[in-house]
């Protein structure tokens, strides 16, 4: 397993976990099968980061396990929401691809385990054993690409893209609208007014220099923002 150490556990008592998926077939699924693990207590699901925000409020979970690529807030706007109100919550981030670009975002928010959804629910547990007691936990063909100074994790070669160019919000925006939402749509999905998402879109098409929808949604894809 690939973990970096960070603090000691220092409590026996059963792992509290909210699982976050927007796929009911695969919430039930991981629930139910952290579920029959001893040191594991599942206190709750939820199916998307805005749902999760108001579950980790009201249950306090030790660890959200959460998917990446889910509509509405994104899982990074929602980790850094999170903290600033439940401050000692743990992270593990859970994906079928390991874009840098979601990669680059988890290190960003400081996520404490980053897992690929191949490895299975072995490496799963492992991961939320690995957090719990105290240590960053990413997957081995991610560590790999990973540099550790101190402290300190950062991509060793960091993606040099446009997507770079955009705020959080322009690039959730990009992700929304790509999937073929209509801007009213994908403002009320992200929970702003239409000026914003209309403000959001224009300064977004103006940093990466694309003017048309399709293009938009291709570039989209390249950067793994949304699947094919």
């Amino acid at each position: 397993m690939a973990s970096i150490p960070v603090t000691e556990a220092t409590s026996t008592r059963p792992v509290r976990i909210l699982v976050v998926d927007d796929h009911c077939l695969v919430r039930d699924s991981v629930s139910g099968m952290l579920a029959r693990e001893r040191d594991f207590s599942v206190v709750g699901t939820a199916e998307n980061a805005d749902e999760a925000i108001s579950k980790v409020i009201e249950l306090r979970p030790d660890i959200v396990l959460m998917d990446i690529d889910m509509p509405g807030v994104s899982c990074f706007d929602a980790i850094q929401i999170i903290r600033s109100r439940v401050p000692d919550t743990k992270f593990i981030l859970v994906t079928a691809y390991e874009h840098d670009e979601h990669l680059e975002q988890a290190l960003r928010v400081k996520a404490n385990g980053f897992v690929i959804k191949h490895e299975g629910m072995t490496a799963l547990a492992g991961a939320i054993r690995n957090v719990a007691g105290g240590r960053i936990h990413f997957s081995p063909e991610v560590m790999s690409r990973l540099v550790v100074e101190g402290s300190e994790i950062r991509l060793e070669n960091p993606p040099k893209s446009r997507l770079s160019l955009l705020s959080p919000r322009e690039r959730e925006l990009l992700r929304v609208l790509a999937r073929g939402l209509s801007l009213k749509e994908a403002s009320t999905v992200l929970g702003i007014s239409y000026k914003t998402a209309d403000k959001q879109k224009a300064s977004l098409m103006a940093k990466l220099d694309i003017h048309d929808r399709v293009e938009l949604a291709r570039f989209a894809i390249r950067e793994g923002l949304v699947e094919p």
